[in-house]
């Protein structure tokens, strides 16, 4: 990751971008609802002021790696001693307890249990002396060198805090702050890990913030600290030249950044603990040395990348293949701080209230390429890095993707695909909306690269109305589809196909033969959507493989497609009027395609041998009632004939079988 984060750090740096102010204990909370806890000269929380999370976020806190926070904290324990089997988690759990119920639990809980033992507030060593090195430094500092000394000393001070701190509040009980009170005072039970939590944020202030010159509870207070904290001690002739060039080496753990979506990471991590680390004769920073600036300044430009206004322009989430979300970064070389979204072209962009979302993405990446064309300075040959950072485990990160692609490259492929998820025949379906909303007539649409992985994260199975979770393609190798160049592109498709057939063959074929006996309510939303993509995502296989549906809808193997559904309608309306509305769960054709998958010829054969009677009853029958089956009977005709001159395969490659799957659900013009 550091080959990247100094690149990045580079061009930052040529564009007269500096991100690396704060100093390396200077961390950002976590993003998490919690309280302002403001303490008196006496030593006692005298306030409590909640916090939205966004706001936490904003603030700052001191903290040595993992250890020693300060002034944010959590607490290790809730503040009462509560039994895990205790019936008061379940009456604190139910959805039938009202807020107003759940404050009259709580306050009687708090005379009913004891203070939670081993609860010390006091700061650490390590802490105290961080305090002590920017003391003095500036007036503004006044009111954090205070906290300090209005702090608990020790386990029994303590406690007494923590007794006053549940009277507070019992009085600040209301709908934002009853959910997170109730965690603080008794935890939260997990049933799986057999356990109490205690996930609430604190963040320490003095009570009489106002007259002093910046609060604590302030980012500005977070910059002084950084300010003046010194740098850690460096020894260059000991160690050598930096890996990056520079003259001296920074001997401390590398920062660990708490981003988005992954959390926090080091930028670089080997415990030094672990004994078999040392089998080359090196640990720790040592392994990869690097300048104390230089250090500075990857941690700052990765900050500067991930910052919440630039979400869509330089960072953006997408899924990997354990449905979770990894960490894009993707940036203009020669211009990083433009205002373009461009982060958004590689992933699924936010949809603003209103936007239709099917059409999201669309628009998004119009809108890019037309700003990219725009953009004064740039050339074909501009290039755009994008790197996707994965959480590996607790405070370790990889670099799951680094690779570049030119500005001509990026406007090509994205109008390529445009236009790929096109290559299809017309279709729609009825999609949910959401509680109290109408249902949407809804066709497909451009995917964005997140639309295509979430597309093969599951195993469509019992003719898609169930699936198991399996782990989905790799985001590179829908970029291969995305941005690759032909070759790449031709390879990636034929891939696609196959995980396509395996993964939503199912689905397909179920959910055609359900749509043709108007039983489609059977099937999730999250399958219709799936139905959606996947439809779009063959469109642009095909279209990569050179296959167009100006040609292919007029092939043998769409057309063998069109006939199995012809024959499910032509069944389904024989079963309306003369069995009386009792239809068949599988339709003659849909029974049929498995058959026709593998041997169209076959599936063909086997039709010819069952259609008869439908077609003789539809031919015979008379009334205003029967005009479907009779335009399905004329279509038949016309498909026949289209079949008479076709050369039908007797075998199919994964394209041949594509094709007929899309013809299934294909609809045509005028079709009842």
């Amino acid at each position: 990751m550091l080959n990247e984060l100094y690149r990045l750090s580079s061009n930052l740096q040529k564009c007269g971008i500096q991100g690396g102010d704060l100093h390396q204990n200077i961390k950002t909370p976590g993003k998490a609802a919690g309280f302002i806890v403001g303490i008196d000269q006496n030593g006692m929380p005298k306030t409590v002021e909640h916090i939205s999370a966004d706001d936490m976020h904003k603030l700052w806190t001191l903290r040595k790696g993992q250890h020693n926070s300060f002034p944010y904290i959590k607490l290790k324990k809730p503040i009462l001693d509560v039994k895990f089997n205790d019936p008061i988690y379940k009456k604190l759990k139910s959805k039938k307890t009202k807020p107003e119920e759940k404050t009259a639990i709580l306050v009687q809980a708090t005379q009913n249990y004891y203070l939670s033992n081993k609860q010390d507030l006091s700061l650490s060593e390590w802490t105290q002396s961080q305090i002590a090195e920017v003391e003095g430094k500036d007036q503004k500092l006044a009111a954090l060198v205070d906290l300090v000394k209005r702090l608990p000393k020790n386990e029994a001070s303590s406690k007494s805090f923590l007794k006053n701190l549940t009277v507070l509040l019992m009085n600040n009980f209301n709908k934002l702050t009853v959910d997170l009170i109730t965690t603080l005072m008794v935890g939260d039970r997990k049933e799986k890990e057999r356990k109490i939590v205690c996930d609430v944020s604190l963040f320490f202030d003095v009570s009489d913030w106002e007259k002093y010159l910046c609060r604590v509870a302030h980012p500005e207070m977070g910059l002084l600290v950084s300010k003046y904290l010194p740098n850690a001690a460096v020894d260059s002739k000991k160690d050598g030249k930096s890996a990056f060039g520079g003259s001296e080496l920074h001997m401390e753990s590398y920062p660990d950044p708490n981003l988005p979506l992954i959390g926090r990471i080091y930028l670089f991590s080997m415990n030094q603990d672990a004994p078999c680390h040392n089998r080359y004769g090196k640990i720790g920073s040592a392994i990869f040395p690097a300048s104390p600036d230089e250090v500075r300044s990857m941690h700052g430009a990765i900050k500067w990348c991930v910052a919440d206004e630039r979400k869509g322009k330089t960072w953006q989430g997408v899924p990997n293949v354990n449905r979770k979300q990894d960490l894009l970064i993707a940036y203009l070389e020669e211009k990083p701080q433009n205002a373009i979204e461009l982060a958004s072209i590689f992933a699924a962009s936010d949809v603003n209230e209103g936007e239709i979302v099917e059409a999201a993405f669309e628009n998004k990446a119009k809108t890019v390429c037309a700003a990219l064309r725009g953009e004064a300075g740039l050339t074909d040959n501009s290039q755009v890095n994008v790197i996707v950072i994965s959480k590996v485990d607790e405070g370790r990160a990889q670099v799951m993707l680094s690779t570049a692609y030119t500005i001509k490259n990026i406007i090509q492929s994205v109008e390529e695909w445009r236009t790929a998820a096109n290559n299809r025949p017309s279709f729609s379906l009825l999609l949910p909306g959401k509680k109290g909303e109408k249902a949407l007539q809804v066709e497909p649409t451009c995917p964005s690269p997140t639309d295509v992985m979430k597309c093969f994260q599951n195993q469509w199975i019992k003719s898609g109305l169930d699936k198991r979770d399996i782990p989905g393609v790799y985001l590179r190798h829908v970029y291969d589809l995305y941005l690759g160049d032909t070759m790449i592109a031709r390879h990636a498709a034929n891939n696609f196909l196959r995980f396509f057939l395996q993964q939503l063959g199912e689905l397909f074929i179920g959910y055609g033969g359900a749509d043709h006996t108007n039983t489609i309510k059977e099937y999730s939303p999250d399958a219709r959507k799936t139905v959606l993509h996947g439809i779009s995502v063959i469109a642009i296989v095909l279209y990569k493989l050179g296959i167009k549906k100006e040609d292919y809808m007029k092939n043998a193997a769409f057309i063998v497609g069109r006939m199995l559904a012809l024959a499910d309608k032509l069944h389904e309306q024989y079963c309306r009027h003369v069995r009386k509305n009792e239809v068949p769960p599988q339709l003659i054709g849909n029974a049929l395609m498995h058959t026709a998958l593998d041997n169209p010829t076959k599936g063909l054969a086997r039709l010819s041998e069952r259609l008869p009677i439908y077609q003789a009853w539809a031919t015979k029958v008379q009334g205003d009632d029967v005009e479907l089956a009779k335009w399905v009977l004329g279509q038949m005709g016309q498909v026949s004939a289209d079949l008479e001159n076709a050369d039908i395969p007797k075998q199919t490659d994964d394209a041949v079988k594509a094709q007929i799957l899309l013809g299934y659900l294909a609809y045509i013009k005028n079709e009842g």
